[in-house]
């Protein structure tokens, strides 16, 4: 009995340990190299367990993974929100890994180490496509200080990080649980098509930066601060707050840009802001971006308003807003691009840029340079912010952000950070240069998500081989008991 419990004690810990490397992986701040790991030790331990525990074992695994995010759904969305994500996430885990058990005591190797991530790729790329909040969650942003890793979203986005990443996991839970089930010479040839694989993709990505070469690019100012507590409600309050640093840093050339809801104003205010702001533009030959919510016709919008240099202001509206948080908002339905001389600019606000369809939209419009305007939650300062680079990997854009209560920052098309200054209490800006690369779209941008679709036809299948084969056992136990019936 004592051999018994330490036994099962030793699976649980193999179970937490992979928990927490997906915690790790989840995590506001994550460790790229965690994700790599992390299915492995709960493979090797839901292997080794009863049946009838393993169930339980790789729900350990899902919930303390989930754990480290846990805080701040509560915070974006309130406790229903948190609790559902929370259980849905350590489902998922629990079905993945008990997928890959079964291919394993099965003898299909290929099978076994393609469930994990075949079925997180699949997922998502359902999420990128009909979640209100589009890829966030994803555990491919656990990458992001990886770059030779997120090259391959150029490819096939976010699902195409996920499935390398947690391939290396899956095919190393396989090898190390030392099952007699699996053919010695199939599980050699299924390890070496995964390790070609990955290293396929790891040489993708090196030889990618290598060559990358990004332009000079546009100077730009990113002005941000947190201490203005309360919004201001006239264009006079607002030149108050931003016009003096505004006016010090604008020039010929200028790309001067702001965060997202810094003023609130009526429709009629906000049409004359936008004649006043681009005139100042023009007399400077420069671009300025600013964050407004207008109110119109008893409804609300939230808008960039952008003052071009030639004395001619546009408008975009968000898209994609926050469930909950943004509930009294009417979203826009179109993009915006702005054409210069050396490159298209595009323009989205925040929220916007968790959706790879919208900069793939972009992308295809040769834009080039995205402005963005944000307004963060303090706490998810540098995952928004990297979820923002990794949609620019995805297009093939450069990237400018200005955040409140975040990190302003400016990227380039590979995913390299140029500079970033994160907001507080004094309002300052970040002066430096966007690459305004006239390269080609990318692949991914291109044709978008095929690899991903590709995934879930994959999992279907998969669910589908494995669903079959459990009606066969049933149907051949219920034949087995009617003929011990018969035979007494």
């Amino acid at each position: 009995m004592p051999g018994i419990k330490k036994e099962a004690l030793g699976l649980y810990g193999l179970a937490a340990l992979s928990g927490g490397l997906l915690a790790m992986s989840y995590a506001m701040h994550p460790l790229w190299w965690a994700a790599w790991f992390a299915p492995a030790p709960v493979i090797v331990a839901t292997l080794r367990a009863p049946v009838a525990s393993r169930r339980w074992l790789t729900l350990v695994a899902g919930v303390i993974g989930g754990i480290s995010s846990f805080s701040y759904h509560l915070t974006v969305g309130g406790w229903l929100a948190a609790l559902l994500i929370l259980v849905l996430v350590a489902v998922a885990w629990s079905g993945a890994i008990r997928l890959t058990v079964t291919f394993v005591e099965r003898g299909q190797s290929l099978r076994a180490v393609l469930a994990v991530p075949v079925t997180w790729a699949a997922i998502d790329t359902l999420l990128i496509h009909l979640s209100p909040h589009g890829s966030a969650g994803s555990i491919a942003y656990s990458q992001m200080d990886a770059l030779p890793v997120i090259q391959v979203a150029s490819l096939g986005g976010v699902p195409a990080v996920t499935f390398v990443v947690l391939l290396a996991g899956s095919l190393l839970g396989v090898l190390l649980a030392g099952t007699s089930t699996v053919n010695r010479r199939s599980l050699l040839a299924t390890s070496a098509l995964a390790a070609a694989s990955i290293g396929a993709c790891l040489l993708f990505g090196a030889v990618r930066l290598h060559d990358a070469v990004s332009a000079p690019g546009v100077k730009v100012a990113l002005i941000a601060t947190d201490g203005v507590r309360t919004q201001p409600r006239s264009w006079d309050a607002f030149r108050k707050i931003y016009g003096g640093e505004i006016a010090r840093v604008i020039g010929p050339g200028t790309i001067v840009l702001l965060p997202e809801a810094i003023v609130r104003l009526p429709a009629a205010p906000a049409e004359q802001a936008g004649r006043s702001l681009a005139a100042y533009a023009s007399q400077h030959q420069a671009t300025v971006v600013v964050g407004i919510i207008v109110e119109e016709a008893g409804r609300l919008t939230n808008r960039a308003l952008i003052a071009q240099p030639d004395g001619r202001y546009r408008w975009y509206l968000k898209q994609h807003l926050i469930p909950g948080v943004e509930a009294g908002i009417t979203p826009g339905t179109r993009p915006l691009v702005l054409r210069y001389a050396t490159t298209g600019i595009g323009v989205a606000i925040c929220k916007d840029m968790h959706f790879p369809s919208l900069s793939r939209d972009y992308a295809r419009s040769n834009a080039r340079l995205m402005l963005v305007p944000a307004y963060d939650f303090d706490v998810d300062d540098w995952l928004t912010a990297r979820m923002t680079v990794l949609r620019g990997v995805e297009s093939g854009s450069s990237i400018a952000r200005a955040a409140r209560n975040g990190i302003s920052f400016v990227s380039d098309r590979y995913g390299r950070v140029v500079a970033e200054r994160r907001s507080n209490a004094v309002i300052a800006t970040l002066l430096t240069r966007a690459p305004a690369d006239p390269g080609q779209a990318t692949y991914y941008a291109l044709l978008g998500d095929v690899f991903g679709w590709g995934c879930v036809v994959v999992w279907a299948m998969l669910l589908a081989s494995r669903a079959s084969k459990l009606a066969s056992s049933a149907t051949d136990d219920r034949f087995r008991e009617v003929a011990q019936i018969s035979d007494a």
